[in-house]
């Protein structure tokens, strides 16, 4: 602090537009946990980034003028250092938007931890002490790094305390799902980790943001690598006339797409029968779990919508890996149609719009092309009995014109 200077505002502004978004302005006022939370988050998803390219002339005053404060009581800090911060310490009001700050940020770790364990090693049996421990762990960081924010400070042995006994005792005792388990955890350890606050300057450097980043980005990479391991393992199945059929995978199809794609447009060739394998298990919690009508925040509270995405609760179909499988699988296929010169329509295109008729129609991710075929025809007989629609009709539309490049 000897030989700081004032920041210039323009400055802050360069590097709030160059890197911004992963919290570099922050980084630069020295508003360590503020930046990794921007770098987390890529820039609070946009917003946080706008409030600053408004507000950042204020957080900029904010940093000069402490500089100039410590300048002229260096001294007298150094007298009473000890007394000084045990004085501050006393007046740290509650602040409604911090707290759900927190909460929120250590949800958001929390999940992420969660899906880590589920999609890449999985841990399924959510009662296991590692299991509880490590999700704890999460929640523990994000309201960590939330209560240092603003020159302020919070206990780690407090929160990670809290944390673990809220976990446990809502999984192990009260069975709870795990997105709720993890919610009350997060408020639990915030209201734990706000009696121990205290108003301290951040002791935090670049090191730390690195270190911060490095453990984020790894565990960004294990839920990638699990997501691409659960869609890579899938088994897919071309049938050709005379009963010639070919068995891949969707990894060995993607790895061939960049290093020999004649092999994925020979797979393709003929527009075969595509099959895909699955269970009987996984078709019967498929049709049991078609006639649920609840609302999506109730699937969210309930846990059944992270259970779906991580694979939890012991199931063996999981829906969004089904639509990327089949979506990846499309793409290949139009690509494919596109070179034996069988179809003039963008490979994307088609693959989405593919996909849309999944979604309007409510069908299976793994349906066959005769059955959307089947479903697009029934949908243009009732359309053609109902004459008095109106042409404003976007859904109506989109379905009309999705049928048509799909067909095509």
């Amino acid at each position: 602090m000897t030989n700081e200077k004032d920041v210039k505002p323009w400055v802050v502004r360069i590097i709030l537009i160059v890197g911004g978004i992963l919290g570099a302005h922050r980084l630069y006022l020295k508003q360590v946990p503020e930046a990794f939370v921007f770098f987390s988050t890529f820039g609070v998803f946009l917003i946080g980034w706008l409030y600053d390219s408004f507000m950042f002339k204020y957080e900029v005053d904010a940093y000069n003028q402490l500089i100039n404060l410590n300048k002229e009581n260096k001294d007298k800090e150094k007298w009473k250092n000890g007394r000084l911060q045990t004085a501050q310490s006393k007046f740290v009001e509650f602040s409604l938007t911090r707290f759900l700050y927190s909460v929120l940020y250590g949800l958001y770790i929390g999940i992420g931890t969660w899906l880590a364990c589920t999609l890449t090693f999985g841990w399924t049996d959510i009662n296991s002490i590692p299991f509880v421990s490590v999700v704890a762990l999460g929640i523990t960081a994000g309201v960590y790094i939330i209560g240092h924010c603003g020159g302020q400070s919070r206990e780690l042995s407090f929160i990670w305390i809290s944390s673990f006994s809220s976990m446990f005792l809502m999984v192990r005792v009260f069975q709870s799902a795990v997105f709720r388990s993890i919610f009350i955890a997060s408020i639990v350890s915030t209201l734990v980790g706000n009696r121990t606050a205290k108003n301290k300057r951040s002791r935090h450097t670049w090191r730390h943001f690195l270190f911060w980043s490095s453990l984020f980005m790894m565990l960004v990479c294990v839920i990638l690598l699990g997501c691409s391991r659960k869609i890579g393992e899938k088994q897919i199945t071309a049938t050709r006339p005379g009963s010639f059929r070919e068995t891949t995978s969707v990894g060995s199809l993607m790895r061939d797409r960049i290093f020999d794609s004649k092999k994925v447009y020979s797979f393709f060739e003929g527009n075969p029968i595509i099959e895909y394998s699955i269970s009987d298990s996984s078709q019967t919690e498929r049709s049991t779990a078609s006639k649920k009508s609840n609302s999506f925040w109730q699937h969210v509270w309930s846990g059944e919508l992270f259970d779906e995405l991580t694979g939890a609760a012991h199931l063996t179909k999981i829906d969004w890996v089904e639509l990327t499988m089949t979506f990846i699988v499309d793409v290949l296929r139009a690509e494919a149609r596109v070179i034996n010169k069988s179809s003039t329509v963008e490979p994307f295109k088609w693959a989405l719009w593919r996909n849309y008729l999944i979604h309007r129609f409510s069908l299976d991710p793994l349906v066959s092309d005769d059955q959307i075929r089947s479903e697009c025809k029934k949908w243009q007989q009732e359309q053609n009995q109902k004459r008095e629609s109106s042409e404003k009709d976007f859904s109506m539309i989109a379905a009309k014109r999705g049928c048509a490049t799909f067909q095509s």
